[in-house]
């Protein structure tokens, strides 16, 4: 639970770069953390160390790559993810974030997609609880 939680978040773990060093000047859906051939290839590193392995850690290393890639195929309904990076500069987005409202703030959490990883979230405590 511990290595899928962190993958899932992991991908956005480029925003203190983008924040503090970076300082808003190129998105962060533009770094390497958010190219999914960074996460496929960590998934077949994690295949074939786990081939070639007796421990449970390339089964850690594998449950986290596959979340960080889920995360991407989320962060696909809410803005612009490079599949096709670094090969094509080409953004890909299920919907598009129209803006409303002058914060993108306001125009994220007024948008259906956020209701979407609301639920998700409420989906995940409720399959918590209903274990105990």
């Amino acid at each position: 639970m511990l290595w899928g939680m962190l993958g899932a978040i992991a991908p956005d773990l480029d925003l203190f770069y983008y924040y503090t060093i970076d300082v808003y000047k190129t998105p962060h859906h533009t770094y390497l953390t958010h190219f999914p051939i960074f996460w496929l290839i960590l998934i077949l590193i994690s295949i074939v160390w786990l081939r070639l392995s007796n421990s449970q850690s390339p089964a850690f290393a594998f449950i986290f790559a596959l979340n960080g890639l889920i995360h991407l195929i989320l962060d696909t309904l809410t803005g612009n993810v490079f599949w096709l990076a670094p090969f094509l500069s080409t953004p890909f987005s299920f919907v598009s974030l129209d803006l409303e409202y002058n914060s993108w703030k306001l125009n994220y959490f007024t948008h259906w997609a956020f209701i979407f990883e609301l639920f998700i979230i409420w989906w995940a405590i409720f399959l918590r609880l209903k274990r105990n």
